[in-house]
């Protein structure tokens, strides 16, 4: 009796050692998988259930997050999509975390309410500027695009002449009320709204799309890449020590990313069914979807894009990515 008794505290210890840091895997549990709300939720839209390697398959039990509590969300699952700058975030606070893949590449956009001839970004200069996001990757990737072309810039109530006035609002709908109230007293606003806000706001609103930030952050920082690093796929040291599966999955984000490229509409509705939590839109067009730049750069190909991004968002906040670049082994080497 007594050996049986010590052969289950064996086993149970083992498990115990094996599942410490969450990424305990069987045939019932598998791993599990996040992503906040909005537009990297599309990067899930295709991805199946299941993982097969040439000896295991894995359950992937996936959900969609309000982005409140994604960085929560994410430190308790094995793989999850988060804002660019909390991986390096949650990695430089102790996290033993590496980076897979950037997989999307920004969706945000600045409108105009009137009609306006509108050449670079000097033209927000004394004006009011609505936006989404304060603290967030596209925030600061606009601060350094002003940054970099010389333009000051500050938070305020009011336009001030010789600098471009920003006011964050709660969500993108908020932006829109600003900028309609402003139209009616013949107030020449802008606002930066993300995709699927900015198609909307441009129908409905008459809003004159002026600059996409994709493009500008392109050029100014000579990328080979359409756009910046805005949401990524991390997961826990201990599950990339399984390469084949790490490489499986990737391949299955790529080729997720493509299907969704090919079938916008039918990538919504599918994300919309199996996540019904999403504020994602079904009627949102297939143009709108494409615009939300869903697109996989893995590791260790997009390293210096996504340390574009990091090095952008340090001289703005160095704070929101903890303050220093993560160290190679933050990389996933394949």
């Amino acid at each position: 009796m007594k050996r049986i008794i010590v052969a289950i505290l064996l086993v149970a210890t083992t498990l115990i050692s094996v599942c410490a840091f969450g990424a305990c895997v069987n045939e019932d549990d598998g791993y599990t998988l996040v992503a906040p709300d909005g537009a990297p939720a599309l990067a899930l839209a295709g991805i199946e259930n299941t993982v097969k390697t040439q000896t295991d398959t894995y359950n992937i039990k996936k959900s969609v997050v309000s982005s409140g509590v994604i960085s929560t969300e994410a430190v308790k699952s094995d793989i999850a999509i988060v804002p660019a700058n909390l991986a390096a975030n949650l990695y430089n606070k102790g996290n033993d975390i590496r980076l897979l893949a950037v997989v999307t590449n920004g969706n945000l956009f600045v409108l105009s309410n009137s009609d306006e001839q509108v050449s670079d970004l000097s033209a927000l200069v004394g004006k009011m500027v609505y936006s989404i996001g304060q603290g967030s990757v596209p925030d600061m990737i606009f601060q350094s695009l002003l940054k970099n072309a010389g333009i000051t810039y500050a938070q305020g109530e009011k336009a001030t002449e010789g600098k471009v006035t920003i006011k964050y609002m709660t969500d993108g709908s908020e932006v829109m009320s600003q900028m309609a109230l402003a139209k009616k007293d013949g107030e020449n606003v802008f606002g930066v709204l993300a995709e699927p806000a900015v198609t909307n706001a441009i129908n409905k609103q008459g809003f004159k799309e002026v600059f996409n930030l994709q493009t500008l952050w392109a050029d100014a920082s000579e990328s080979q890449y359409d756009g910046y690093a805005q949401a990524v796929l991390i997961a826990k040291a201990q599950v990339c020590e399984d390469k084949e599966f790490v490489e499986k999955l990737l391949q299955a984000f790529s080729d997720n990313a493509l299907w969704v490229a090919e079938n916008p509409s039918e990538a919504v509705e599918n994300i919309k069914t199996v996540y019904a939590q999403t504020s994602l839109s079904t009627s949102i067009t297939a143009d709108v979807v494409r615009r939300c730049n869903v697109k996989t750069i893995a590791m260790p190909d997009g390293k210096a894009y996504y340390e574009q991004m990091l090095d952008a968002v340090m001289q703005i906040n160095a704070n929101a990515i903890g303050g220093k670049l993560p160290a190679q082994e933050f990389y996933f080497a394949g």
